[in-house]
């Protein structure tokens, strides 16, 4: 266990703070989202992109006939003068990382050698009808990531005050409550399950019976998992929905609906081919989330 994983345990905040950036727009938000818990935690700033191998043939391809004035940057150098330029517009000292090789096992390689809590990064892209893009090196980020990596959507106005933790009462989604409560504990928390009723289309004239049975069970069991995660603040700061339905869309419905700033999603840590076999609830979670997502790893799949 490293002396991240430990503060985690702890309770205590993290003492270090990665930003997974690539120089894009997107990372804008990521990165005042960063500095804005560095301050409330009083954490070290760490701020890190990777350049990829190819990256200067790359611009070679493109840049083949440039013009007289011109003169080539090396890749390395140009994105430590981009993060020197980020930092210092937030009046902010953070440490700089630029390095070379695969992004995600690069950028989870220095969350490690800083002792780095937490992850934070950005989507790649907004599609139509609201679809986030992750991005393969977010989705690896959050599926690899042993401690928490927070993927931010929205601009930065406050500090978090709703959260929406969905929940399959699951060992790993208590173990993400707790940690979420943990972080952030003056945030007001609302857990959330989706539940289905097999066969609930072909039920005869007991079927009103059996839905009310189901939801009196699915929060019968909230309440108790609640109970079983023994919160830091204790269970009064937390409401219970569960809805029969998709989880993912009950919760972009319900982030929708109500004033919610931060969704928090565990996952299993699973591999991709299991995803790609079997589909993930999780992945769908963290895909379809219109707020800032926390995922939070189940520790006992490192």
């Amino acid at each position: 266990m490293n002396g991240a994983d430990r503060a985690n345990r702890s309770g205590a905040p993290p003492r270090g703070i990665l930003l997974a950036s690539d120089l894009g727009a997107r990372s804008d938000r990521a990165f005042d989202r960063a500095v804005q818990l560095a301050r409330a935690w009083d954490a070290r700033l760490v701020v890190a992109t990777v350049i990829e191998a190819n990256a200067g043939q790359a611009e070679a391809m493109v840049v083949r006939d440039p013009p007289d004035w011109y003169r080539g940057e090396d890749p390395v150098h140009a994105a430590e003068r981009r993060l020197l330029e980020d930092a210092s517009a937030r009046g902010v000292r953070a440490a700089l990382r630029v390095e070379r090789g695969t992004p995600d096992e690069r950028l989870l390689e220095v969350a490690d050698e800083e002792g780095c809590g937490l992850v934070v990064t950005g989507v790649a892209r907004h599609e139509s009808l609201g679809r986030t893009v992750l991005g393969s090196t977010v989705d690896r980020l959050a599926r690899r990531s042993q401690v928490p990596v927070l993927v931010v959507r929205g601009r930065v106005h406050a500090p978090y005050r709703r959260m929406l933790v969905a929940s399959d009462w699951s060992a790993s989604s208590e173990h993400a409550l707790w940690t979420a409560a943990t972080l952030f504990p003056d945030a007001a928390i609302t857990v959330l399950h989706g539940y289905e009723v097999p066969m609930a289309g072909l039920m005869d004239a007991a079927r009103d019976g059996m839905l009310q049975a189901a939801r009196d069970q699915a929060l019968a069991d909230g309440r108790r998992f609640i109970d079983r995660c023994r919160l830091p603040g204790g269970s009064g700061n937390v409401s219970l929905v569960v809805e029969r339905g998709d989880p993912s869309l009950l919760m972009r419905l319900y982030a929708g609906q109500f004033p919610v700033d931060l969704a928090v999603v565990a996952t299993h840590g699973r591999s991709a081919l299991f995803d790609m076999l079997l589909g993930s609830v999780a992945q769908r979670l963290i895909e379809d989330s219109p707020v800032d997502t926390l995922v939070v790893r189940d520790p006992r799949t490192a």
